[in-house]
């Protein structure tokens, strides 16, 4: 076998095992959030609203990581569930932004216990091995993007603000 067929193999069981866990991830939540009637991009609208509060579609889409149309069908079922209110920035009227109902801030209490519970078991594999994988995630992202750091320095502060 040549090294660049080794090479080929190699990537693709790294590649695999991000698949499969995220894969796990996802059914993770859909499992969770389907006795709720969410998905898990409506339950990550409603956690970053609920520590972003008062956004934009366009910033919720961008601290998500997809489009802004999809994300516009995501806000638009959200909001007819009542769980999200549209509203006017207060310093520019112009500006629409996005807030959590209190029906969205019961429906995230309810999916975070829930999700908490089913993910709390990841916290069992020693604090070096997590610190390891993450670092990791870090290297594999400032690889494959070409703004791969920038990208990944924005993607911790929007989710610890």
């Amino acid at each position: 076998m040549s090294d660049r067929e080794e090479d080929r193999l190699e990537v693709y069981r790294i590649i695999q095992s991000v698949r499969e866990v995220n894969k796990t991830i996802f059914y993770a939540f859909w499992n969770e959030e389907q006795h709720l009637d969410l998905t898990a991009i409506q339950h990550m609208a409603l956690a970053i609203l609920n520590k972003r509060p008062n956004i934009g579609l366009s910033e919720l889409a961008d601290i998500a990581h997809v489009g802004s149309s999809s994300m516009s069908g995501v806000v638009d079922r959200l909001t007819k569930a009542g769980y999200i209110a549209r509203g006017r920035h207060e310093h520019d009227r112009r500006s629409l932004v996005l807030t959590l109902t209190s029906e969205g801030k019961d429906i995230m209490q309810k999916v975070d216990a829930m999700w908490m519970e089913r993910v709390l078991p990841i916290l069992d594999i020693p604090k070096e091995q997590l610190e390891m994988v993450l670092d990791i995630h870090k290297q594999m992202i400032m690889k494959l993007t070409p703004k791969g750091m920038n990208q990944l320095e924005q993607s911790s502060n929007d989710t610890t603000r």
